[in-house]
């Protein structure tokens, strides 16, 4: 429909958290969409069908493009081609149909097209049966020597002993970094001129093309082929002819940035080239492939020789972060990401890592969708899981066709002292080059500037330099850039620094401008206190760690990285997947960003997943026609633990999937669980999601063969089922080790004839003595020639239920039956809500264009909101199922207006659920979208709101009692109603297990007393 709104909500948008009830009062189950706000901007439009990388010759006259096993996207042949043309006039036609344009289009790793539509014409393609997602181009933003504690190097290393020595990890194979560009003088990226090719092509070695980009023959015996992208404007200096025998490409996507970032709010600094500004696209892409033994120098002081995972492995370099004036946005737009996507499948790489945030509870976003085609055609994706720890259910890129990677710590010397002068020493991070002695302290928010606002964080022309000369200042970490906070004190006249954290994460040995200890909390709470408490105390900073405390246990979860459990796919997805070192990783940097440095230090998810992308690398090097989930798999079944800070084994899958990674076992995990394109679009048809793709059937989540195992919502047994594939044939014996719960496996034992056989395995679950709730965490362990480990994570729930259950009654009293499952033997309490009195309004009008008044198109009812309202539900009821109302809700706002919602999705009825809503009058707008011969529909808009259990409607028994897993049944009754329709709204047990209970007391539509009162309005009230 077209609308002229600030804010438009679809079907791609808001689904009441709560499940609708079916009858004549409200419409069927909402549908499975994520949300998404619409209004006039750049979108990333993605149609049903498959992209190229996935694409198996459905069409008539189109040959399949996928490629087969082993084997990279052939964006040359004659197949890709035709099928890029057919494609592309699809999304021409598609962008047509409303008026738009294609921007940019995508063929290769996602179906797709970016266009800068409307709200309307958005809200219009998103309705479109061609279209599975119209989604807005977002920013999203980075998430922020290892390879000796990775026992990769040496004699007995993983290098020597596994992947051929140094010089070949990672050999013929190519890394693409999705990233902020790179560094071309970085020591880690440098390399030899490439020369034409003299011969047959080697395996490793670049060559140039007769039309001058660089090639190279890989080890899955594909080639690569990619381009050294000139830059433009700020970044014209870069000419092309900077990529060399490490650097094999270098492209950059900045329309979104050109666009959307005008030139006064760019940063100075930046570059519309692919070099890198901010250092972050160096530091990942430097950690993942970085040369061999390159001696890292800061500021003069040597931190010895490192290496990249993979130094063997070559680097194609996919810029798509920029830098502006708001240290907020990020710069990392989600349609540059997915051209960089399509241009790496196109270009041949092997691995990709993403260090950029995403969302935390979608499996389908345009970059997870373009992921899932470059996982089709074979490269292996590590994404990293987000820096908002240790909140749960914060982590990252859900899909299961990525590697999602928390960060761990591992053990440093880079530690420093604060000495007070009562005797008491705390350590923390530091790499200070010259040592303070007995100095004065003062508290940051006790050295403002006149005026300065959050003094503590010590940020730019915070602190009064009268109260800071000659001390040492306690800064607060956050908000302000780390770095920055130092510079602030030594302007002011400070002598040095003492960082704290206000809650526990990381610890970072920044390149301060004068000595700094970086303090951890809860003993950064303990100092700060005192010092603050008793100003005439003296601190020392001196360097190495003097408290004689043993060394803090690692591999430990960084107190940053994000949690699970995820929020997508009802909790049957377990995320994140693995954990690697992310803490204070010490990597290439930009002179530019970083005063002339070309190392540093940062911590981070993005410094983790940069870590699995190497070893992607070493192992496609050795194993190139292993698929990305066998890649994946590997990882997982064979890392090992991690520890909590007290050294105790940390196996929370929540915190580090299936733990660390082990760089001495993922070359031989013995068995692996596999997966591909077709069970991940099974996956994605199981979730309810229209991939255009119904051969592909439908899979459970918990059912999709992955190498860990979650349910969201266990009530009685529940079956699981994997595959498993030998690579180590043999006899294997599982083991379950899950508290509380009775585990079954059939068979129970898998004997394995020869590598490459298959075999299926059912897991039957059933809880026992877990707690109701809450998620239960354990493992299922594979023994035989190799021992194959996968995390568990199961939360039993207090019932299943039907979304709800409708009545008729022919009097004011009655009753019915509502049956569900138990989850619990204990008792599950029902806690009512309502029966609610529904105001019903019948309504009659042709299709035709939305206004907020009452014409042949369109109905305007106010609903009058009353105060303690806990709940509002306002809705349009379609008397038939072929027909498409659309609504849109006026609502009271905090500053005296209306904010305007709307709800248009595909289906006949519209409704908008409101929890605790504000006190007023709302205005609901009806409008007819469309009708099978445009002729006119009848509807009912609704409003009903709860404030608690009205008393006339009795649960019986309550508590139900029934034993776990036990059908059974209790009786609704209810009384004292008067003509007309009501609602209630059950909650079983204490866990947000809830259905709706609808009930019709004769035939009558008028409003029961006690209804919301609706009546027709002559218009909208201004703002």
């Amino acid at each position: 429909m077209a609308v002229a709104l600030p804010l438009l909500l679809t079907p791609m948008a808001v689904t009441p958290a709560t499940a609708a009830p079916a009858g004549q009062v409200l419409p069927p189950a909402a549908k499975k969409t994520a949300p998404v706000e619409f209004k006039d901007g750049r979108y990333v439009v993605v149609l049903a069908g498959a992209a190229a990388a996935a694409y198996e010759g459905e069409t008539p006259g189109l040959g399949a493009t996928k490629p087969q096993s082993g084997r990279k996207l052939d964006s040359a042949s004659a197949n890709y081609k035709a099928y890029d043309a057919h494609l592309r006039k699809q999304q021409r036609d598609v962008a047509a149909s409303q008026g738009a344009t294609p921007q940019k289009q995508f063929t290769a790793a996602l179906n797709g097209f970016t266009a800068e539509l409307t709200a309307a014409q958005a809200m219009e393609l998103s309705k479109d049966q061609r279209v599975l997602l119209v989604a807005p181009d977002v920013e999203n933003r980075p998430d922020y020597t290892t390879t000796d504690f990775l026992k990769l190097t040496g004699p007995e290393g993983a290098w020597a002993k596994q992947f051929g020595g140094e010089a070949n990890a990672g050999k013929g194979v190519v890394v693409g970094v999705i990233d902020s560009g790179y560094a071309p003088d970085n020591p880690f990226l440098q390399g030899e001129p490439v020369q034409p090719l003299s011969g047959p092509a080697q395996l490793g070695v670049p060559y140039r093309t007769a039309d001058g980009k660089i090639a190279m023959l890989k080890a899955d015996g594909t080639t690569f082929e990619g381009e050294c992208q000139k830059g433009q404007g700020t970044g014209a200096a870069f000419d092309g002819s900077l990529c060399n025998s490490k650097v094999i490409g270098a492209r950059y996507f900045a329309d979104s940035f050109l666009q959307y970032v005008t030139p006064a709010n760019r940063a100075p600094e930046e570059l519309i080239s692919p070099v890198d500004v901010g250092s972050h696209g160096t530091h990942t892409a430097t950690t993942a492939a970085g040369n061999a033994n390159v001696e890292q120098v800061i500021d003069g002081a040597s931190f010895g020789r490192s290496s990249g995972v993979a130094p063997a492995a070559k680097v194609s370099v996919y810029k798509v972060c920029w830098e502006d004036t708001n240290p907020d946005t990020g710069g990392c737009y989600s349609s540059a990401s997915v051209e960089a996507v399509e241009a790496a499948v196109k270009d041949g790489v092997d691995v990709l890592n993403y260090s950029i945030s995403g969302n935390n509870n979608s499996t389908t976003d345009p970059v997870a969708l373009a992921f899932l085609n470059a996982a089709a055609a074979g490269v292996f994706v590590s994404a990293s899981a987000g820096n908002s720890g240790p909140t749960v259910s914060t982590v990252n890129h859900a899909s299961p066709w990525l590697t999602t990677v928390a960060a761990s710590t591992f053990p440093s010397d880079l530690l420093g002292t604060v000495k007070v002068s009562d005797g008491s020493v705390y350590r923390g991070a530091s790499i200070m080059k010259t040592e303070v002695a007995d100095k004065p302290v003062v508290v940051a928010a006790a050295a403002a500037a006149a005026g300065a606002a959050n003094p503590n964080l010590c940020g730019p022309g915070s602190l009064d330099a009268a109260k800071v000369s000659g001390k040492v200042v306690v800064c607060d970490r956050g908000v302000v850039d780390r770095t920055a906070k130092s510079q602030e004190v030594q302007d002011k006249g400070g002598v040095g620094m003492i960082l704290v954290n206000l809650t526990s994460s990381s610890e970072d040995a920044d390149n301060h401008v004068l000595p700094t200890v970086h303090v951890n909390a809860p003993k950064s709470l303990e100092l700060k206190s005192k010092l603050e408490a008793n100003p005439t105390l003296t601190v020392s900073l001196v360097k190495g760690d003097l408290t004689g405390l043993p060394p803090a246990p690692a591999p430990q979860i960084a107190g940053f990285s994000s949690r699970g459990p995820t929020l997508a796919s009802g909790g049957d997805l377990l995320k994140p997947d693995i954990a690697a070192p992310g803490v204070n990783v010490l990597a290439g940097v930009s002179t530019i960003g970083n005063h002339g440095d070309q190392f540093g230090f940062m911590s981070g998810t993005s410094m983790a997943a940069p870590h699995i992308a190497g070893f992607g690398a070493l192992v496609l090097s050795k194993q190139p026609k292993w698929t990305p989930a066998m890649v994946k798999s590997a990882m997982m079944t064979t890392a090992y633990p991690l520890v909590n800070a007290d050294g105790t084994p940390n196996t929370d899958p929540f915190q580090g999937g299936a733990g660390h990674i082990d760089s001495t076992r993922v070359l031989d995990p013995g068995l692996v669980y596999n997966s591909g394109i077709k069970d991940w679009l099974g996956f994605l048809n199981g979730q309810g999601v229209d991939t255009g793709a119904p051969q592909a059937g439908t899979i459970a989540a918990r059912d999709l063969n992955l190498p860990s195992i979650a349910l969201g919502s266990l009530v009685g047994e529940v079956q699981v089922k994997r595959q498993l594939t030998a690579l180590v044939p043999g006899m294997y014996r599982p083991e379950v080790n899950l508290p509380g719960f009775n585990v079954q496996v059939e068979p129970k034992a898998l004997n394995f004839a020869k590598a490459g056989q298959t075999r299926e395995v059912t897991l039957t679950i059933r809880n026992v003595s877990a707690p109701v709730g809450q998620f239960s965490t354990g493992s299922l362990t594979w023994k035989g020639p190799r021992t194959v480990s996968s995390p568990i994570a199961v939360r039993p729930v207090d019932a299943q239920i039907a979304p709800s259950f409708s009545f008729s009654s022919p009097a004011g009293s009655g009753s019915g039956t509502m049956e569900l499952v138990s989850g619990s033997d204990s008792p599950i309490s029902v806690g009512v809500e309502g029966l609610a009195p529904v105001s019903q309004t019948a309504i009659t009008k042709t299709p035709g264009e939305y206004a907020p008044a009452n014409d042949a198109h369109n109905a305007l009812l106010q609903v009058a909101v009353p105060e303690g309202a806990s709940f509002a539900r306002l809705g349009v009821q379609a008397q038939s199922d072929d027909v498409d109302w659309d609504m849109v809700v006026y609502a009271p706002n905090g500053a005296g207006g209306l904010t305007a919602t709307q709800v248009a999705t595909a289906s006949a009825s519209e409704f908008l659920d409101l929890e605790a809503p504000r006190a007023g009058t709302y205005y609901i707008v009806a409008n007819l979208y469309s009708t099978p011969d445009n002729g006119p529909a009848t509807a009912t808009v609704q409003a009903v709101t709860f404030a608690g259990d009205a008393g006339n409607l009795r649960v019986d028994p309550n508590p139900i009692v029934a034993p776990n897993g036990t059908a059974t049944a209790a009786t609704l009754s209810w009384t004292g109603l008067s003509e007309g329709a009501y609602l209630s709204r059950l909650s079983l047990g204490n866990n947000g297990i809830r259905t709706w209970v609808n009930v019709q007391v004769g035939a009558a539509s008028v409003a029961p007393s006690g209804a919301p009162q609706v009546a027709f309005a002559d218009g909208v009230p201004a703002a």
